[in-house]
């Protein structure tokens, strides 16, 4: 892994989300090993915060560990993908209709700030559309904190992870990127009317149509 020297310190978060963000577009690829003096070097973090950053990656099921051994980018597992997507289903409906019900006002700004931004990258012919993975993730995280149901969150963060990563590789695209985005602001509008029903069909219909990808990439009955 060529890792080149930190110019800059990276908090702990900063440091997680990054190294999560070059997983999920594979710019570290599956099974590639991360090295623990590289990792400290490029981000300007001692071994504790580190070993933090990949508990939370490894929960998020994007980092295998091995005591002794070292730590690697997990492998591609398109079986597993399909068991937790179908798992994800159900969930994603329900924090649909907790978020309609309990999010708050600032968090419907922040829901607004985030496609707001994704608008002027939009518009940019410059942008790279892989930046925009970030905007996607952090729309998600927003919703699920918005259900006031820890247990549900952490579980709906994970298997998010999870998703995007294979998602970048089935699908990855101007245009599949663009079609989540048009789908987030019909959430929003939803949201802001509280309206549970359009919430919950329109988050288990985003998935489902994952999980149709997935079925196409591995076949129905694997």
């Amino acid at each position: 892994m060529n890792q080149p020297k930190a110019h800059m310190s990276f908090t702990k978060q900063a440091a997680y989300e990054e190294l999560r963000y070059r997983i999920i577009t594979q710019q570290l690829a599956p099974g590639e090993l991360l090295k623990d003096k590289d990792l400290m070097e490029r981000y300007g973090i001692g071994r504790t915060p580190l070993r933090e950053v990949f508990l939370e990656l490894q929960n998020e099921g994007l980092i295998k560990r091995v005591p002794r051994a070292g730590t690697w980018v997990a492998p591609m597992d398109f079986h597993f993908l399909k068991q937790v997507t179908e798992i994800r289903i159900g969930l994603e409906g329900i924090a649909g209709e907790l978020a309609a019900e309990r999010i708050s006002e600032q968090q419907l700004a922040e829901l607004d700030s985030i496609l707001e931004t994704v608008k002027a990258h939009e518009a940019d012919p410059k942008t790279n559309f892989e930046e925009l993975l970030k905007y996607e993730s952090a729309f998600h995280n927003v919703i699920y904190a918005s259900t006031g149901n820890p247990q549900l969150e952490k579980l709906l963060r994970n298997y998010q992870s999870v998703g995007a990563r294979f998602w970048h590789s089935l699908v990855f695209s101007r245009e599949q990127m663009a079609e989540q985005f048009r789908s987030h602001r019909l959430m929003l509008a939803a949201l802001k009317k509280r309206d549970k029903k359009t919430c919950k069909e329109i988050t288990e219909e985003h998935i489902r149509n994952y999980a149709g990808m997935i079925n196409d990439r591995i076949g129905p009955e694997s």
